[in-house]
């Protein structure tokens, strides 16, 4: 399905692009009814144009999948509600073909003949005359216009004649078309785009076969001007009044030679190439591969045995089969020497393995070498490692790392003892092992359908004696980058000390807190709140501009202060801020608003993160 909406999508975008850029402004326009039509059908079709087969081996031997080569794994995972978006998709687009089905009868039923309709004839075509106002507009096989108009010879022959060659050219087969497709595909914005153009060239074609009946151009051009006026549309009528008239007025002084036909008619078929070759079908086919036996004797001293290495083969090799084989050594070479261990994937291993039996001696040597060899192990050129042994229970695991994990009931740490009370009284079906938030490896008794009455209410939480190795490093990170730098204000008593949030120090305050002795040995210390800025060496006056500066900083903070109602400091802003009031004079100061009083209404959190207010 994503194919198939993807692939169409791009091929229509594409078609249509050529439409709008070469052919829509020439006089070609029955030619341009085909191509919009035809384009849609090739959109559509082509998705399903098979340009590739992929020929697959059929696979005898399937390798295990054991691409997770750690000691423990997932015992159980617990069962989460989870949304099931093949029905939510489904509704959504069963809702949207309704809705629009919906609309598409009721734009059918307009047409119909009401009981207060006059009708007569017009030519071989029915002329429904109706007593509201309305645009003259025509459908399948009549004409809509409005009583009072008609009967007083209001409507000009012209208009009459342009809603005739609707009928003539049959161009409400091309809408009904489009409006099937809209309720099949109502969510492609593309289709909408294209039965806009579609209606367009309509009324190119009937401009055109009005004028060609030898009516004056400017004449026509007047009654479409007149008729402008009154614009209201209908979804499946073609009408008299459809928009863009200055395109139109253009059109039809436009006409375009046959060369030029020719030549853009021949630019389209390296583009419908590419289209097909791009976005067409690639096939799968799975075919059964012969089958290569290797013998290897293995003698000892009182048997002799016959092992058989049975391995698959291809029956074609290619070299993208050799670049495939290739690439795939890089990519478990350079795995197992990141993470020092074997490795196997499910399927690319084994894909491997047969590219690897399918080449000749002289190519095995040339190209990568098997990745598994030199690695410890006994395996040979070919062959791959044997899956690991079973994960242990969550007893023995207990048993060999009791005092490194960590164990919870739910979401609740409890003590080692009353975790393995637990596990042996409900069993181990519902254990899982593995990391907590804090990267400990952990034993997890979680709560299911099963079990839900059997297990006891969480106990109080334990208390933890010093903090994650992960809090840690975070605030030895923190707290080594401000120390750093008060220190470096400090040596060059340029007073740019680090500003620390309120919130990041009382954060990084807490988890220093909760720091065992050993770990506040080897932590780096506090960060300490940077001291009040100097006062100025003199009070000579600050100029005018820098005055100006003070206050635009005192309001940006009122301001941020009155929408927050908390404590806010700007690393730069407010250094400066406090520089220039203390560079004021006493008369400066006198005139202008101090600083500090922003803070008024919180003087204990303002002086845990600011300097003290300058003496007045």
């Amino acid at each position: 399905m994503e194919h198939f909406l993807i692939n169409s999508t791009a091929c229509l975008l594409i078609l249509w692009l050529f439409y709008k850029l070469l052919l829509e402004n020439t006089s070609w326009h029955k030619w341009k009814r085909y191509y919009l039509i035809l384009s849609i059908v090739t959109a559509l079709t082509i998705p399903f144009i098979v340009v590739k087969t992929v020929i697959i081996p059929l696979d005898h031997n399937p390798v295990i999948d054991f691409t997770n080569t750690q000691v423990f794994s997932e015992m159980v995972t617990e069962q989460e509600f989870q949304f099931n978006w093949t029905v939510i998709f489904w509704s959504c687009y069963g809702i949207g073909v309704l809705i629009m089905s919906w609309r598409f009868v009721k734009n059918l039923k307009t047409f119909r003949v009401q009981e207060e309709d006059e009708v007569r004839t017009y030519s071989k075509y029915q002329l429904v005359l109706r007593n509201v106002l309305t645009v003259p507009h025509s459908f399948y096989q009549s004409i809509f216009v409005s009583h009072t108009e008609y009967t007083n010879a209001q409507i000009p022959s012209t208009v009459l004649e342009h809603e005739k060659a609707h009928l003539d050219q049959k161009h409400s087969l091309d809408i009904l078309f489009m409006e099937i497709l809209l309720i099949l595909l109502w969510f492609n914005p593309l289709f909408y785009i294209m039965k806009y153009s579609i209606k367009l060239n309509h009324e190119f074609l009937a401009d055109q076969a009005v004028i060609q009946k030898g009516i004056d151009t400017v004449t026509y051009q007047e009654t479409l001007l007149h008729y402008t006026q009154n614009s209201h549309s209908k979804g499946l009528a073609n009408t008299f009044n459809f928009p863009i008239i200055k395109k139109r007025f253009h059109i039809m002084k436009t006409n375009t030679s046959q060369t030029s036909l020719i030549l853009r008619t021949l630019i389209l078929i390296p583009i419908l190439t590419l289209l097909v070759i791009s976005c067409g079908k690639e096939e799968t086919e799975f075919q059964e591969t012969e089958e290569l036996l290797e013998i290897e004797e293995v003698v000892d001293d009182n048997h002799k045995t016959e092992i058989i290495e049975i391995y698959e083969v291809l029956e074609n090799l290619t070299p993208e089969h050799i670049e495939e084989y290739n690439r795939l050594a890089l990519k478990h070479k350079n795995y197992m020497n990141e993470n020092n261990n074997l490795i196997v994937f499910k399927d690319e291993t084994q894909h491997m393995q047969t590219i690897f039996h399918s080449m000749s001696k002289e190519q095995q040597s040339s190209n990568e070498p098997w990745p598994y060899l030199g690695r410890d192990n006994d395996l040979k050129a070919g062959q791959i490692p044997p899956p690991p042994p079973p994960a242990p229970s969550a007893i023995e695991y207990i048993n060999e790392h009791k005092d490194e994990l960590n164990y919870y009931l739910r979401e609740d740490q409890i003590p080692a003892d009353i975790a393995i009370k637990i596990i042996n009284e409900v069993g181990q079906a519902s254990v899982e092992i593995s990391p907590d938030d804090n990267g400990v490896m952990s034993i997890k008794i979680l709560e299911t359908d099963n079990n839900k009455g059997t297990l006891p209410p969480p106990p109080p939480p334990v208390k933890s004696k010093s903090v994650s190795e992960k809090e840690f490093t975070e605030y030895n990170e923190w707290a080594k980058k401000n120390n750093e730098q008060n220190r470096a204000a400090k040596l060059n008593n340029n007073h740019r000390y680090a500003i620390i949030k309120q919130k990041d120090f009382e954060k990084y305050r807490s988890i220093y807190g909760r720091m065992s002795t050993s770990q506040k040995s080897e932590a780096q210390p506090l960060p300490t709140l940077p001291p009040p800025p100097p006062p100025a060496k003199d009070k000579k006056q600050i100029s005018i501009k820098e005055v100006e500066e003070y206050n635009w900083l005192l309001n940006r903070h009122k301001e941020f202060l009155k929408n927050e109602k908390r404590i806010v400091v700007f690393k730069e802003d407010t250094n400066r801020m406090i520089q220039l009031y203390t560079s004021m004079s006493v008369e400066q100061q006198s005139k202008n608003q101090a600083w500090h009083y922003l803070y008024k209404e919180n003087r204990e959190k303002a002086a845990e993160i600011l300097p003290p207010p300058p003496a007045q």
